[in-house]
């Protein structure tokens, strides 16, 4: 699951440790005009995070 794909109010959590992120603005396609978004999985504890 990489940036673009998240929607507002969506949670990523870790399965290994329980750490959760929120999406608070979501990015989309075209708002990465500056090359500085992620474009992978968003990873922790060594793994990509998943939708909860």
């Amino acid at each position: 699951m990489n940036c673009s794909e998240l929607k507002e109010d969506q949670r990523l959590s870790c399965e290994g440790c329980g750490f959760e992120l929120k999406v608070v603005n979501a990015c989309g396609d075209d708002s990465c005009s500056t090359k500085a978004c992620c474009n992978g999985d968003i990873k922790c504890c060594g793994e990509p995070m998943k939708l909860k």
